[in-house]
């Protein structure tokens, strides 16, 4: 796997593994409003997904993107995806919320094969997409514009340990 989504799942896998499943549907502080340890890595396995279900069509297309990123959207890259600052608050699409999922209870050790696996399939894709489109664009993020592999990848990186620390706060 690509060392910038293995290093989610390594940073994900010493705070999971051991825990039972009712550990990792603790909200943190109690708060149910707030998502859980489980609810968190169903979001992150919910965007890979959507993430290759973008990345597959482009593939059909058979052409790389071909739009140019707006000025907002670069600067979006810059922040988020070249500094690695994820702001907090910002909403989930609809279709990443955890829900979607269908998951039953799950321990830790199972929601770290969750997160590999999603991880190594997007991995995988990504890599389709490079071979196909070489540094080009492959896929247009609804926020970011249009991303090289290599942005899928590092964006991906930040959301993932931006999530790792708010799963942190729910097993303390």
């Amino acid at each position: 796997m690509h060392a910038d989504l293995e290093a989610v799942a390594a940073g994900f896998e010493p705070v999971l593994s051991g825990r039972t499943a009712q550990e990792c549907q603790r909200h943190p502080d109690g708060d149910a409003r707030r998502w859980d340890a489980e609810q968190i890595v169903a979001h992150l396995v919910m965007t890979y997904k959507s993430t290759n279900d973008l990345l597959r069509k482009r593939m059909e297309v058979g052409v790389p993107v071909e739009e140019l990123e707006t000025l907002t959207q670069r600067f979006l890259q810059w922040l988020v995806i070249r500094q690695g600052f994820l702001p907090r608050g910002a909403k989930a699409p609809e279709f990443s919320l955890p829900d979607r999922a269908g998951w039953a209870a799950k321990s830790g050790a199972e929601l770290v094969e969750e997160l590999r696996a999603g991880l190594a399939e997007m991995d995988g894709v990504l890599a389709d997409c490079e071979a196909m489109f070489g540094r080009n664009p492959v896929g247009t993020h609804f926020i970011f514009g249009p991303l090289t592999a290599g942005q899928w990848r590092r964006f991906h990186r930040v959301h993932g340990l931006h999530h790792l620390k708010q799963v942190k706060a729910c097993l303390v």
